[in-house]
């Protein structure tokens, strides 16, 4: 039964990527309008990239990244700052959110949250 959504896909903007106990395994090329989708190990969706594992999972280190590049932004340019409240501040307002976001939404392995611990 096929049902029409009047939905268009753009072949060359979607992705495919395994999920679960044969995430590993070869796949013939799935075609979608036309053109063959490619396999990806990681994708990025709204902001959170996911990687193709046995169970579904989430990367970390693009978060981790955007941390620190922010946190050092803030760290050089508030040295000269009379007032450690103004940098904690700062941090609070515009470090947290990068670490933060979306950890209520997605599962977290312990080894992500080792690596988010860390920093």
């Amino acid at each position: 039964m096929t049902l029409d959504f009047d939905v268009k896909f753009n072949a060359m903007k979607s992705v495919v990527m395994h999920i679960g106990e044969r995430f590993d395994v070869y796949c013939a090329p799935l075609i979608q309008c036309g053109g063959k989708l490619q396999f990806v190990e990681c994708f990025k969706y709204l902001g959170i990239h996911i990687v193709a594992v046995k169970r579904f999972g989430c990367s970390v280190k693009n978060v981790r990244m955007k941390f620190y590049r922010t946190f050092n932004s803030i760290y050089y340019r508030s040295k000269g700052a009379s007032s450690e409240l103004v940098s904690v501040q700062l941090f609070k307002s515009y470090c947290l959110p990068f670490i933060l976001y979306a950890t209520e939404a997605i599962p977290l392995t312990k080894s992500s949250v080792r690596l988010l611990d860390i920093v």
